[in-house]
């Protein structure tokens, strides 16, 4: 077992792959681009949920026009997070185009992803997940202990939508507000066809 110690979880995750993108993307024609990689929550996503490991951006999102991806602070098994970054990094190989579509599902089945019937969830292979294992034996093990989000409670302040049936008109309010209003009348139409959506 390797002795190295990493700084942060990104210098980690940015050696898994290099490593990755040498020993299974290249040889096998998928080679990843420089991509950017973190330990952070996913953008687009409530903190809440739980399948969702990583995701990638393809590049006209960055500023610096480079692929980045997350893998998200509640994985601290290294194991799963190289295998995370393996398939967000099958994303980068296509700069996100085809979703969890057709040429994803190449890029994985050649690298040696397998997603059996959702490639949503492809995962190491038994070819891909020994060269995982041989990485975290160059590279030791993530240095991240994992966050515990079972306590997060759900926001209860958010605002919530009223609209018109009759008409479409809406907008939104705290719940509060909403009791408090005097006049149900729609500021669009005049109906008193208000609702909560």
């Amino acid at each position: 077992m390797s002795n190295i110690k990493y700084k942060t979880r990104e210098e980690y995750l940015q050696r898994a792959y290099a490593l990755l993108n040498h020993t299974a993307f290249k040889p096998n024609g998928q080679e990843c681009p420089p991509i950017k990689v973190a330990c952070s929550w996913i953008v687009g996503t409530r903190a809440s949920n739980k399948k969702t490991l990583g995701q990638c951006s393809n590049k006209k999102s960055s500023e610096a026009d480079i692929n980045e991806i997350r893998i998200v602070p509640t994985v601290d098994d290294s194991f799963m997070a190289i295998d995370t970054l393996a398939h967000e990094m099958a994303h980068a190989v296509d700069d996100c185009k085809s979703g969890h579509g057709v040429e994803f599902k190449k890029i994985c089945m050649a690298v040696g992803l397998d997603g059996n019937t959702q490639m949503r969830y492809a995962e190491a292979g038994e070819k891909l997940g020994k060269t995982i294992k041989n990485i975290i034996a160059t590279i030791g093990e993530y240095p991240h202990d994992k966050m515990n989000i079972s306590d997060i409670k759900k926001q209860t302040t958010r605002n919530i939508k009223m609209e018109c049936s009759s008409c479409g008109f809406g907008w939104r309010a705290s719940r509060s507000m909403i009791e408090r209003m005097s006049n149900i009348t729609c500021n669009g139409c005049g109906s008193d066809t208000l609702e909560i959506v």
